[in-house]
């Protein structure tokens, strides 16, 4: 008979095939593509963030504003139904959310 020290691989529980090496080795394993899997979408949202933020830095907000001026004193009529229709639309949707509770 073979006897094994707690130093050998041969009686560890984190390298023989028993339930707590199976267990443990498994949770490597799901720590590790969790892990992965995090970065690489950290990854992607940081990019994301970084095309918008140029793009929004790329925007002249001031010509947007005045060519909505211009348009709303050439449309009066249009630019009210625009934004009461915009209104009605933004109180359906807050009044559906506060009935879910």
């Amino acid at each position: 008979m073979e006897e094994t020290t707690p130093g050998t691989t041969a009686g560890t529980a984190g390298e023989s095939g028993g339930p707590a090496g199976d267990a443990s080795s498994r949770f490597g394993k799901a720590k590790d593509y969790a892990r992965d899997k995090y970065d690489a979408a950290s990854d992607a949202m940081k990019d994301q963030y970084n095309r918008m933020r140029e793009r929004v830095d790329d925007v002249d907000f001031g010509a947007i504003a005045d060519q909505v001026r211009s348009y709303v004193r050439s449309n009066p009529g249009k630019a009210l139904l625009i934004s009461v229709g915009a209104g009605f639309l933004i109180g359906l949707l807050l009044r559906r959310s506060g009935d879910e509770d």
